[in-house]
């Protein structure tokens, strides 16, 4: 097997696949789980033996192998093999979680912080700027943990001011079990604790934390999002193992319905449930009629699906219908479940995550799990709140996501971390996010309205989305910018506007996306290249890097240049392009960028991305590179404390221009400025009240600029970003030494 590629069958096809497999399931259990003696060894190799007669053949490439024994050419057992179903269990997430839960349940471990905890200041000062990783989307050429642990890019993450590594998702996904043949272009399709093997194994990631904690750079990641992948835990659901029951949303369907089914050729050949018959069995009260997320038109796609005809441990054979969010590989799991399964598997994720590994920064993703409630009456379908009143009302009524967050939230600070919520949410939700525990909630105003801007030349949806969440009270040093924002635009932030449909509509249609989408899979360089009217070529070009340069520079600086966390990723580092021609099963923004080195090895060989830029590794030896100016931004960004600072005001100007001021934690102010437009602009930028300033200095050139009575005069060139300090004569200024 390829390094990185992962197991696409848990059955053998083979007689000498059978014994590859014996012999490396009893290696493992010798030498990796520390099972020495012989006669423990000898009960492993029964029972793997067992494991592998319950599979039978695949029935097409990718299907995992059945699970239940054959006896004989045709004959089978009246129930699942009970040997295979112990042996899912110890691969699945609640399977795993009783062994984490027993470790910490009823140990000191929970008074040493308290779960309510508000320490938001402390990361901001620690880790402000986020170097951002999704292994499945770059290229490394070994395992990515001992990539990121290699002395050469743990220098330039030290030196380049970035304080904190954000892997995610790094757990095993539902790709690797075959259950169908489509896969999830991210990786976030998560069935299992462990680490996916193109990350490494324990004794990697334990290398990476040792050597970044010497550095005292910080580390995070996701936990398993509410909508998993189609992996071990569904699976013994369906099979009605014991425990199982109340993990999913899911029931059986009445075998006398099931010519209202579709018809599929295998048991895990998960098919969508057609409207008419979700609507009888909605009349049979097997489901509810309506939940309220089907009535929120910034909710992502979901409904029900159907799997096949699933033989159970206890001999019988039933379809079951589950609730899905976006694909039918991603099934939901319960949360409000009596039986707390869903809670089990999400507790032990933060012990895993958090009390174990102890990484500092959790990223929850529990979007699925708002509004995933039977419709009342009175709920006549609030989408697109405008204030923070008719916020708060929308977020009283999305049970149970809202307690599902505080509750996570609350067990992360228990073992010592922070949380950010890393879902799209309406930015009028933002106010009741951040009144909940969470500690950071996923910007969700500049990334869809800066890309808009550039687009359409039209900063006023910004400006406005920006003004009415200063008017919410919205803290803006607890937004977390760019998270995850390389690999897509998300448009539906501009429903909350009056004319949000129309924007979301424009901004799709300018993007290339398609005309009844919310989304554009493409890079950042891909949307500046989009804007300048460039090909891949054209933007590519010698004769259009220093344009490229500033269009990109300018998006990535309504990250850079607001209060709050910062991420930054390869892709957008690197200015990778969308590819020309998309890998089967994957967006065309999911091209391979380099990790560090030009010539890593892609992951099952996945395309490479054009690259803008350059790879990271030959942009930190050139000091005129875009990696050196984005660093020098960020290194200043550290020092003056912007992310601790507070945003005063949002400020417009000549046609395409825009302004943000906000207050740094020394009495000084960070001023950043934006020409969206084609042409040239003379911004003159009046000081808001209160703020007292007679020095300006940039922060990339260092150039000193006149202000006259409270004015500052900016030349700005079309597409460009400015980043100002402002201060009193003698305040020392970042911008000049760094």
């Amino acid at each position: 097997m390829e390094y990185g590629q992962g197991r696409r069958s848990l059955c053998p096809t083979s007689v000498t696949e059978v014994v590859l497999q014996v012999l490396s399931i009893v290696t493992w259990a010798c030498y990796g789980r520390f099972i020495v003696s012989a006669a423990r060894v000898t009960t492993v190799l029964l029972l793997t033996l067992a494991v592998l007669t319950a599979c039978a053949p695949r029935r097409h490439a990718g299907a995992p192998g059945r699970a239940f024994a054959q006896a004989g050419a045709k004959k089978e057992l009246p129930r699942a093999e009970p040997a295979y179903l112990q042996w899912l269990e110890r691969q699945s997430m609640l399977g795993t979680a009783a062994q984490l839960i027993a470790g910490i349940s009823g140990t000191q471990v929970l008074w040493r912080n308290s779960a309510v905890s508000r320490r938001a200041p402390v990361l901001l000062r620690a880790a402000p700027n986020w170097f951002s990783v999704n292994p499945h989307a770059v290229s490394a050429g070994q395992p990515v943990f001992k990539a990121l642990a290699s002395p050469d890019f743990l220098d330039f993450l030290s030196k380049a001011g970035m304080n904190g590594l954000y892997v995610a998702p790094s757990g095993e996904h539902g790709d690797i079990w075959g259950a169908l043949t489509s896969v999830a272009s991210d990786g976030d399709n998560i069935t299992s604790f462990h680490f996916d093997p193109i990350l490494g194994d324990e004794a990697d990631f334990e290398q990476l934390a040792e050597r970044l904690d010497q550095l005292q750079i910080q580390m995070g990641g996701d936990l398993p999002p509410a909508a998993t992948g189609l992996g071990p835990d569904f699976m013994l659901q369906a099979r009605q193992a014991a425990r199982f029951d109340g993990v999913y949303a899911m029931v059986s369907a009445p075998q006398k319905k099931w010519n209202l089914l579709p018809t599929v050729q295998s048991e895990w050949d998960c098919r969508p449930l057609v409207p008419e018959a979700a609507t009888s069995f909605a009349q049979d009260g097997l489901l509810p009629e309506l939940l309220i997320r089907d009535l929120l038109p910034w909710a992502t796609p979901g409904g029900w699906a159907v799997t096949g005809a699933v033989r159970g441990a206890d001999g019988q054979t039933r379809r079951w219908i589950y609730r899905y969010s976006g694909d039918v590989s991603r099934p939901v799991l319960l949360w409000q479940d009596p039986s707390g399964q869903a809670r089990r598997i999400f507790s032990a994720a933060v012990i895993r995550h958090t009390g174990m590994q102890r990484q500092t920064l959790t990223g929850v993703k529990l979007e699925t799990l708002m509004g995933l409630d039977a419709r009342q009456t009175s709920f006549a379908g609030k989408g697109s709140s405008q204030d923070a009143e008719s916020g708060v009302a929308l977020w009283d009524e999305l049970s149970p996501g809202p307690e599902a967050l505080n509750d996570i939230s609350r067990e992360t600070h228990r073992y010592g971390g922070w949380i950010v919520q890393a879902d799209v949410l309406p930015p009028s939700l933002t106010a009741s996010v951040l009144a909940a525990s969470v500690d950071f909630t996923k910007d969700t105003i500049a990334a869809p309205a800066a890309a808009y801007a550039l687009l359409s030349a039209d900063a006023a949806p910004l400006a406005a989305l920006l003004r009415i969440s200063l008017a919410a009270g919205v803290d803006h040093s607890r937004i977390a910018r760019g998270l995850n924002d390389w690999q897509h635009v998300d448009w539906r932030p501009l429903l909350d506007l009056p004319t949000g449909r129309n924007l979301a509509q424009k901004a799709q249609n300018l993007s290339g996306g398609s005309p009844d989408g919310l989304c554009r899979w493409s890079t950042p360089a891909s949307v500046a290249a989009r804007a300048l009217h460039f090909d891949a070529v054209q933007a590519a070009s010698p004769d259009n890097v220093e344009i490229m340069r500033r269009t990109c520079f300018s998006l990535l600086a309504w990250r850079t240049g607001l209060p709050g966390l910062v991420f930054v990723s390869p892709q957008d580092l690197t200015g990778a392009l969308d590819l020309a021609v998309p890998q089967d099963g994957f967006p065309a923004s999911f091209g391979a960028a380099p990790l560090w080195q030009a010539n890593g090895l892609s992951r099952q060989g996945r395309p490479q991305a054009r690259l803008l830029f350059g790879a990271l590794q030959n942009q930190w030896a050139d000091d005129t590179s875009f990696l050196q100016s984005m660093s020098r931004v960020m290194r200043v960004r550290q020092k003056s404390g912007l992310a601790e600072g507070s945003l005063l005001a949002v400020l417009s100007g000549p046609s395409g221009c825009i302004a943000a001021f906000s207050r740094l934690p020394d009495g000084r102010h960070w001023l950043l400025a934006t020409n969206f437009s084609a042409e040239r602009r003379l911004f003159p930028v009046r000081l808001p009240a209160g703020v007292a300033a007679d020095v300006a200095r940039d922060v990339l050139d260092h150039q000193i600029l006149p202000l006259h009575g409270g004015m500052l005069e900016l030349v700005l060139d079309a597409r460009q970003s400015r980043h100002i300090l402002l201060g009193k004569e003698g305040t020392k200024s970042e911008g000049a030494t760094s």
